[in-house]
């Protein structure tokens, strides 16, 4: 197997989307130097565990968080294919992720609750991946919630940074990723912009 090889790990598995495999090679290029690390991953959205997949057999000493209600959401409704998985993608999610049960944390529950549970529990992350709801205020908050959490030069991925499906601009992320990192001017390095903006916190 090749150091990053979609066919191998996606092998058996079950998927309805791919909505993110475009964007595993920037993944790849940020993340080299410290794939012999023990990082702690949080992932905010996980549907059918796509990304959670990937960052599991790129970094084999991680171990990962995922927080998703696995209810879907508005954004589903834009595709009758989309609307119907949603009734069995936590299956689909326990099964594609199996094998690495103990690696992973699975908590079902809406991000604004498991963050704040997280942070009472005084959890540190190295690496966020935040891919929950597309509505700019839910995005922010996801980004409040999570910026405490994370160690020094932690990283950060936006998803769906440049997402226009929503017509209102307050319908998509970008509007609420720019606020929020505008309330941390001087406390990030960008690494990446494009689909997704990716920034590292500065000590």
């Amino acid at each position: 197997m090749t150091d990053f090889d979609l066919a191998s790990w996606y092998a058996a598995k079950d998927f309805t989307t791919d909505w993110t495999s475009h964007n595993f090679s920037v993944w790849a290029a940020l993340l080299a130097a410290r794939r012999d690390d023990a990082l702690e991953v949080l992932e905010i959205g996980s549907w059918e565990g796509r990304s959670a997949i990937v960052f599991l057999n790129y970094l084999p000493r991680c171990r990962i968080t995922c927080v998703d209600t696995f209810a879907g959401s508005a954004d589903h409704d834009f595709n009758p294919e989309w609307a119907t998985a949603v009734g069995d993608c936590e299956r689909r999610f326990d099964a594609n992720l199996a094998e690495f049960s103990a690696r992973v944390e699975k908590i079902k529950a809406p991000s604004s609750c498991a963050l704040s549970r997280l942070a009472i529990a005084r959890r540190r992350f190295d690496l966020v991946y935040i891919d929950g709801s597309h509505h700019s205020a839910d995005v922010y908050a996801d980004a409040a919630l999570c910026w405490p959490l994370l160690v020094e030069d932690a990283i950060v991925i936006f998803d769906d940074y440049e997402w226009t499906l929503a017509s209102a601009e307050d319908e998509r992320p970008k509007l609420g990723i720019d606020a929020f990192l505008a309330t941390q001017a001087g406390q990030y390095t960008e690494l990446h912009r494009g689909y997704q903006l990716i920034v590292r916190k500065r000590p």
